[in-house]
């Protein structure tokens, strides 16, 4: 059966760290390349916030994988990460063949506190204009 397009979106425990999501996305590349997939593209869009608590935790590392399959390598690769402990979740969508590519996704920074200057809201919550 000839290869189909698929994009696969793995949520990694943050206990992992930097260094420990990146050796898992190399180990999840290798698995799919051992199963006669071709990864085209690896997004790694770092720790950012889940929706709603997954294992009682609150945030994961983010990263796409892009490339072509056998439906029994796509099998075998969605069964493999069933196993694996730092994998919170993971969810396997097949493309059409003419897609273009996702699109980069930058990793989401923590969010930094604005610096106001001294002075620039003096007046506001001290009884001024109706209530």
């Amino acid at each position: 059966m000839a290869d189909r397009r698929y994009e696969t979106l793995v949520l990694i425990h943050p206990d992992q760290g930097d260094p420990g999501q990146k050796e898992l996305a190399t180990r999840i590349q290798k698995l799919i390349e051992e199963q006669g997939g071709a990864v085209s593209q690896v997004q790694e869009w770092g720790l950012r916030e889940l929706a709603h608590p997954i294992a009682r935790q609150h945030r994961a590392f983010y990263i796409l994988f892009e490339y072509r399959a056998a439906p029994k390598g796509l099998d075998e690769v969605q069964r493999t990460l069933k196993l694996m402990d730092p994998v919170l979740r993971f969810v396997s969508v097949r493309r059409p063949e003419g897609a273009p590519p996702a699109p980069p996704r930058p990793a989401k920074r923590e969010r930094e506190e604005p610096e106001f200057e001294a002075g620039e809201f003096e007046g506001l919550g001290e009884g001024e204009g109706e209530v």
